[in-house]
């Protein structure tokens, strides 16, 4: 599995979890997993597993009721892509 450290994940105002890269081609994931017993959350980027990171328990909680996560990244043409990923859970 790779990893990155270009993740943020957080609540936006509708209360969506949303995940914002700085590289276009993770906004662009397939599927995202979580894993609840670790709360760490991975993506599916092109055939390839690359974790994302930990949340907060709060956090995860609140994807439990959730199939799909907003995924955000700048254009270079200069707007924001906005995107939806698959939300799966792993164990």
């Amino acid at each position: 599995m790779l990893s990155t450290h270009t993740a943020s994940i957080a609540c936006n105002a509708k209360g969506e979890v949303c995940i914002s890269f700085d590289d276009l081609a993770f906004a662009r994931a397939d599927t995202i997993f979580i894993d609840y017993s670790s709360n760490e959350i991975s993506a599916l980027v092109d055939g390839l597993h690359v974790k994302l990171g930990t949340i907060p328990a709060e956090m995860a909680s609140g994807l439990a009721g959730q199939s799909s996560v907003l995924l955000r990244a700048p254009h270079p043409q200069g707007h924001e892509l906005h995107l939806f990923a698959a939300l799966q859970s792993i164990h």
